[in-house]
């Protein structure tokens, strides 16, 4: 599970940069690979074996989330018409 959870994390990262079509891909990606994280990060620790999988996974999944949070809050604003 873990090494799903890093796949998609890649995916996620790699696919954000794409403005809006990588959004589409981006959000599946991310809400079912920081869940196959965290549960192959708590079964490593249950059985006592190497945790850094899952940790990378759980990381690349959160970071894939920041370009798109951006993307989405530069659209909004440009579709609001806000003026700074």
């Amino acid at each position: 599970m873990g090494k799903a959870g890093l796949v998609l994390g890649i995916v996620g990262l790699v696919l954000s940069l794409i403005p809006l079509w990588g959004a589409f891909v981006t959000i599946p990606c991310v809400a079912v690979g920081l869940p196959l994280s965290g549960v192959a990060f708590y079964q490593a620790r249950k059985f006592g074996t190497p945790t850094g999988i899952p940790i990378a996974g759980w990381v690349t999944n959160a970071i894939a989330l920041v370009p798109i949070n951006v993307i989405f809050i530069v659209f909004l604003w440009a579709l609001s018409g806000w003026e700074t």
